[in-house]
């Protein structure tokens, strides 16, 4: 009797950036334990993929198990994919980039594992029909895609097994399409749910073979599925329940199957992804809007006939939705054109690869974005990069050029120990204030946005209750705290550094924190005309100008704002000339506003200290008393910035904190700090200077 084939391949990852204690709890909790039950079983075939960023934490960690790896692809019974080593989208690096992660991760699994992969695992199931042709060189004969894809391509249900030939350019590859059905009953319904998809699909299309390709987490670090799976015993009955239908079943990994079968058909994909990321790409009431039809056409049951016309967003709009992701690809972008120019050392191009690693750079049901530490480390790896590719000395540097690649100029202004990325056209901020010995990009802050999730706080929340089976995180919806929709607050404009305020007398910090405040000047998110940028005896600088209004129920009134910043050895010193004709409000203010981030609020390591010695911590509002200077502290990373004002100024501070979604649930996260500088304009004919010095120093 031909039998039906379950081809099954767990992939594990944790991202660049992470906390060892994350990586030693996914181990004991998760990946340990699976593997260990796998192994019991040597009659029970599939395939695995570990990520780059976990092997190497593993060499390090914990090479017991990598041993174990190692013996179970030695004994046949588990087949080892390769992949982009530090889990990067192929499909939106460099294609140099992309071929050499593999190929590293290639070379990695023959020297750790002892096999030739044959095939990879498409990290995200990011799909674009450049990529036969673009990792062709690196001889991989197929990946893994979802059932989604195949819809996409205009194929219905029927056409959901097996694996299907692609091409493009001549190099051909298979793909293996994830079933839905598999991803939503594996490991979240009984053992049983599962089998008697797999016999009914035997019945109705023959003996070929079904794929399951997902993450290793959701059998055991998902909500509820450590106990579900490994302690109430789930991986276990699968298994066994598994095995004793090998009179009709079988298990193998994808190689095999080729090798035993041939191909379903051929088929060329459109640019996809699996349903739910095209999904979360999407704008906010667009994504709602999907989701939503979606819902509908499943009451109705007319979902499955219909889902080859439904189509999301791709995944390259999160670089329009989080302009932070944006400039951290652009960013990444340049930094490896420069490297492959200049011939960049080995070790430059291991820091570009780590800071392509994908989960910083979008959100969805995990952190992703919203996790700082994850934004900082593709900062962190990328400063590192650079720095290994300008070296040392005494050397400054200044660029124009449209950087993050939207049509309008930046201004890159660098010397060894600091960089910065100017923004002419949306005010003269800055998005990128690097310090580059400790590879620490301080406007690593985080605007708040609305978010189709936050649409849950119109229902009730509902977890697994006490249902014996575990709810997916696709299902689920949990308020991690109380009173959580006091800080739905959006903001009207990027949070950068060096923003520029006009606000009436009468606001207050409370108003201005929540972004409900009356703003009179254009200046914040508005164009300013770039005037000059260059570098010269050690220093780099840029001026430019804006020519505004202030927007008052009287007027509007004229108003310009000459800015400049200039890199030394001292340091950066932001200079400002405010003019005006006439000034008709008493009590006007002029603010600078600097959103930064280092990275916690609850590290009594950093805060901000004032020059009287007091202290303003990083978890709460506060407005300070006319200052001449303060002091950004971080003990805990080994530096300071001194701040030096060339006139007093009143502070106004308060964390940056947004309701983001994670497998856990919806939680508060700290996403960075605001802090204003605050002038009073004098009223009449007005020309003000003001000097903002910052320089480095060790903590």
């Amino acid at each position: 009797m031909d039998k039906f084939k379950l081809c099954m391949v767990l992939h594990a990852h944790q991202p660049v950036g992470n906390f060892d204690h994350v990586f030693e709890y996914a181990v004991d909790r998760c990946y340990r334990p699976v593997l260990e039950i796998l192994t019991r079983y040597p009659e029970f075939k599939c395939g695995l993929h570990y990520s780059g960023p976990l092997l190497t934490w593993l060499e390090k960690g914990d090479p017991a198990f990598l041993d174990e790896i190692a013996r179970a692809a030695a004994s046949g019974q588990v087949e080892m994919l390769s992949g982009g080593f530090y889990e990067p989208l192929l499909a939106v690096i460099p294609a140099r980039d992309a071929l050499a992660q593999v190929e590293m991760m290639t070379a990695y699994t023959k020297r750790r594992f002892g096999q030739d992969p044959k095939g990879f695992w498409l990290a995200e199931r990011i799909w674009e029909p450049s990529l036969p042709a673009k990792l062709g060189p690196a001889g991989l004969k197929y990946t893994l895609v979802d059932d989604t894809h195949l819809y996409y391509a205009g194929l219905g249900p029927q056409n959901m097994f097996g694996y299907h030939m692609t091409e493009r350019e001549g190099h051909p590859m298979a793909l293996f399409p994830t079933h839905m059905e598999l991803r939503y009953t594996i490991p979240f319904k009984e053992p049983g749910i599962t089998l008697d998809f797999l016999k009914r699909s035997l019945d109705e299309v023959g003996p070929t073979c079904a794929t399951y390709g997902d993450d290793t987490e959701k059998f055991g670090l998902w909500p509820d599925t450590y106990e579900w799976v490994i302690e109430k015993g789930w991986l276990v009955r699968f298994i066994e329940e598994t095995l004793k239908n090998s009179d009709w079943l079988e298990t193998f990994g994808p190689g095999r199957v080729m090798a035993d079968q041939p191909a379903t058909g051929q088929v060329y994909l459109p640019t996809a992804s699996y349903e739910e990321m095209s999904i979360w790409a999407l704008p906010p009431q667009t994504s709602m809007d999907l989701e939503a039809l979606i819902k509908e056409l499943k009451k109705e049951k007319r979902y499955e006939g219909m889902r080859r016309f439904l189509r999301g967003g791709m995944w390259d709009n999160f670089l329009v939705k989080y302009p932070e992701s944006n400039m951290m690809h652009k960013r990444m972008l340049y930094i490896s054109d420069k490297l492959h120019e200049s011939g960049g050392p080995d070790a430059a191009l291991d820091h570009l690869y780590q800071a392509q690693c994908n989960c910083a750079y979008w959100h969805g049901l995990f952190g992703g974005l919203y996790l700082a530490h994850l934004r900082s480390a593709v900062h962190q790896e990328l400063i590192k990069a650079e720095n290994l590719c300008d070296g040392q000395g005494e050397w400054a540097r200044a660029q124009t050029l449209d950087l993050d690649l939207d049509g309008s100029d930046e201004v890159v202004l660098a010397r060894p120990e600091m960089d910065l990325v100017c923004h002419p056209a949306y005010g003269g901020s800055v998005s990128v204030l690097d310090l580059r010995s400790q590879a620490f990009n301080l406007a690593c802050a985080l605007t708040r946005r609305p978010e189709a999730y936050h649409a849950h706080f119109k229902d009730e929340p509902h977890g697994n209750g006490d249902a014996e089976e575990p709810q997916s995180i696709h299902d689920m919806v949990v308020f991690k705290e109380e009173g959580l929709e006091d800080y739905l607050i959006y903001d009207w404009y990027n949070r950068r550094l060096f923003q520029d305020h006009i606000i009436p007398a009468g606001e207050t910090l409370e108003g201005f924190s929540r972004a409900q405040y009356t703003e009179w000047g254009d200046f914040v998110n508005q164009p300013y005309e770039l005037i000059e940028s260059f570098a010269d005896e050690g220093r780099a600088l840029c001026s430019m100008r804006r020519a505004g209004r202030i927007w008052s129920p009287d007027g509007p009134w004229p108003f310009t704002v000459n800015k400049s910043y200039r890199l030394d050895e001292n340091g950066l010193k932001a200079s400002y000339l405010l003019q005006a004709p006439e000034q008709p409000h008493a009590g006007l203010g002029f603010a600078v506003e600097l959103n930064f981030s280092l990275l916690s609020e609850s590290d009594p390591g950093k805060h901000i200290l004032l020059p009287d010695g007091g202290v303003l911590d990083l978890d709460k509002p506060h407005e300070a008393g006319a200052v001449k200077g303060f002091s950004l502290i971080n003990r805990t990373d080994g530096f300071r910035l001194d701040f030096e004002l060339s006139s007093p100024a009143m502070i106004w501070c308060f964390p940056i904190e947004t309701v983001s979604q994670s497998e856990s649930g919806l939680e508060r996260i700290y996403q960075g700090s605001s802090l204003s500088l605050v002038w009073e304009l004098e009223t009449g004919e007005l020309s003000r200077k003001i000097d903002i010095r910052m320089a480095q120093r060790k903590a």
